[in-house]
């Protein structure tokens, strides 16, 4: 027994060594002093941190969204952040589902008037949540525009620059919830998803380059986007997504900033956010990600089955509710 134990453990090392070599090597930046950060859904929530973050590191920022008077605001909290008189701080409002050839105008013209764009934070998104059956058409429609084709058509605009330049980092937002699919967070989790395939399609496309695009998993976030999807949340997506513990703004969208500084494939936040990732991220982060997967896979399944059977039984309580509260 001891001498398979032995061989395993020597694959394992193998295969770390292998990885460790084949990989690209990740490109670490200390700070963004002079450097384009643009960031769509930044007026509020975790974008705004991270223009505030983005800022506080020597960078030009530009924030986008649809609300001006929200733009104006969040435009002063940036430039407060600043560290150096000649950084700029800028807004724009512009609709990031709107006709890409719009879209890529107004990118085009930020590289013109501010500088080119060296680091994409796409952040724009929305939920509402529902039973799919009992979700209105054109909320479904909504969400995956947004989540999905607000965060494909800025990437399309500025990934032909940054692969020119052989230098660029882009983030996606995507969700804990393009790992599994959750009870009412059907249509949401599908844009997500497909966020999630998107990255790590395009994450392929640019080996070899010194392009990088990062992925973040946030949990349950304190921002104005959460409080609107409580709004429509059942009570066993609460119960559910509320597993992860809540968590600021702030910390999320700092950690985004610099997770995708230090070369980061995947950010995560919490424990489910690092369990979710390890089981079912398909992108290679490193060796070390591999051998934990390679050696720990069956204790870690074995947890998520337990996750998963617990939130199984959230949603047959509720159905039980439900029955007994229309009984009456």
């Amino acid at each position: 027994m001891l001498i398979y134990l032995l061989i395993f453990l020597v694959v394992l090392f193998c295969l770390g060594v292998v990885i460790h070599f084949s990989l690209d090597k990740k490109i670490v930046y200390k700070d963004l002093k002079g450097k384009h950060v643009v960031i769509t859904g930044g007026s509020s929530g975790i974008g705004k941190a991270a223009a505030i973050e983005a800022a506080k590191l020597g960078a030009h920022v530009t924030i986008i969204g649809r609300d001006v008077s929200k733009l104006t605001e969040a435009v002063k909290e940036v430039t407060a952040a600043c560290t150096d008189s000649n950084q700029k701080t800028q807004h724009v409002a512009l609709d990031v589902t709107s006709d890409y050839n719009v879209i890529e105008e107004c990118f085009l013209s930020l590289e013109e008037t501010v500088a080119p764009i060296f680091m994409l934070v796409n952040c724009a998104g929305m939920c509402i949540c529902g039973q799919f059956h009992k979700m209105q058409v054109n909320a479904i429609k909504k969400m995956v525009d947004l989540n999905y084709f607000g965060t494909a058509y800025p990437t399309r605009c500025v990934l032909p620059g940054m692969i020119k330049r052989n230098e660029g980092l882009i983030v996606f937002v995507s969700s804990e919830a393009a790992f599994i699919g959750i009870y009412g967070y059907s249509a949401y989790s599908a844009g997500k998803w497909a966020v999630r395939g998107l990255a790590e399609s395009v994450n392929m496309e640019l080996v070899g380059t010194g392009v990088r695009l990062m992925t973040a998993f946030p949990p349950d976030t304190d921002t104005p986007g959460l409080k609107n999807e409580d709004l429509t949340k059942p009570e066993e997506t609460k119960l559910i997504s509320g597993s992860g513990g809540l968590h600021s703004a702030h910390d999320v969208g700092k950690k985004m900033i610099h997770d995708a500084l230090v070369g980061k494939t995947y950010s995560v936040y919490s424990v489910s956010g690092t369990l979710l990732s390890t089981l079912f991220g398909g992108t290679i982060e490193d060796a070390k990600q591999v051998v934990l997967q390679v050696f720990s896979m069956g204790i870690l399944r074995i947890v998520m089955v337990g996750i998963l059977l617990s939130f199984h039984n959230i949603v047959r309580d509720g159905l039980k509710k439900k029955f007994s509260t229309k009984n009456r």
